[in-house]
């Protein structure tokens, strides 16, 4: 064969290399603005995740716990995704970083548990504190250098601006108070516009003061209005074979009998939770059983 009729067979292989060069850059970067949490079964990609790894990742937003999708957030249906502790919006007409906004979800949950974030006792400057005459609050001691710590970044400067940190966090709605939480434990904590802070001196700085779970909270079944102490869930072994493939919790769920009587009787139903195996589970089955014995109907 002469190497003028290799001419077109070489040209078609330099073509084919350039192409499949010119692939493996893109395949990496679209797998490197996708982050999966096998923990969850969720993934995060594209704005939101860039968002997410931006602005404090795991520490301020947690874990995703579904899917983006889209949901109606005051009157208008949007692209979100809720996190263990938040939830974010993408609003593709706003300039970064507000392009993704974090839903207020402590306002959202003090008023799933039926308080009024505006309804809290008003308060004077105290000394070493920050005081916020639009809500009435101070923000003091460990809970000030938490709030101050995070913060959007907006002005791409070292540190992190008052104005950053009420873009992240906004304002407090409350004063640092004691409050029982879904575990059961008492926690000094303060509620802010999209987040609670909470007291942990059990743990070492900067350790001490935690976000809470408010994504999770919302999307539960279980709210303040029933005190914590009276709705508990305990394990217990699983009286049927199991599903192949499938991680199954089963247990008792203890409520009580009359949810405008939470201090009065109490039943129990039995529970079984079988986790979806894949990435993007459909909603949340729920079967029924007449007693408090499990049903191998299930």
């Amino acid at each position: 064969m002469s190497l003028r009729s290799l001419r077109p067979v070489l040209l078609l292989l330099t073509l084919g290399l350039l192409l499949v060069a010119g692939a493996v850059p893109r395949a990496a970067e679209a797998q490197a603005n996708r982050r999966c949490f096998p923990e969850t079964g969720q993934c995060i990609g594209g704005r939101i995740y860039s968002f997410w790894e931006q602005h404090g990742g795991l520490a301020v937003f947690g874990m995703p716990i579904t899917p983006q999708q889209p949901q109606v957030v005051e009157g208008q249906t949007i692209q979100v995704q809720w996190f263990e502790r938040t939830r974010l919006e993408l609003h593709p007409n706003n300039p970064p970083p507000f392009d993704v906004l974090l839903g207020r979800l402590g306002v959202e949950r003090l008023e799933q548990s039926g308080r009024n974030g505006e309804t809290f006792p008003a308060d004077t400057p105290q000394p070493d504190c920050r005081f916020f005459p639009e809500t009435g609050q101070n923000v003091c001691g460990a809970i000030l250098t938490a709030w101050r710590a995070g913060g959007l970044e907006l002005d791409g400067r070292a540190g992190k601006s008052e104005e950053e940190s009420l873009a992240l966090f906004g304002l407090p709605l409350s004063p640092a108070q004691t409050e029982r939480l879904s575990n059961g434990q008492e926690y000094v904590v303060q509620w802010f516009e999209r987040a609670r802070f909470e007291v942990h001196p059990e743990n070492t700085p900067p350790y001490n003061v935690l976000l809470g779970l408010l994504g999770n909270e919302l999307r539960g079944e279980i709210v303040d209005a029933v005190p914590a102490s009276v709705v508990r869930f305990d394990l217990d072994a699983c009286p049927f074979g199991g599903v192949a493939g499938r991680r199954v919790e089963c247990g008792y769920l203890t409520v009580p009998e009359d949810r405008s009587q939470p201090t009065g009787r109490t039943i129990q139903l039995a529970v079984a939770i079988v986790r979806a195996p894949g990435p993007n589970p459909a909603p949340d089955p729920l079967s029924t059983a007449p007693s408090r014995s499990f049903s191998p109907s299930l």
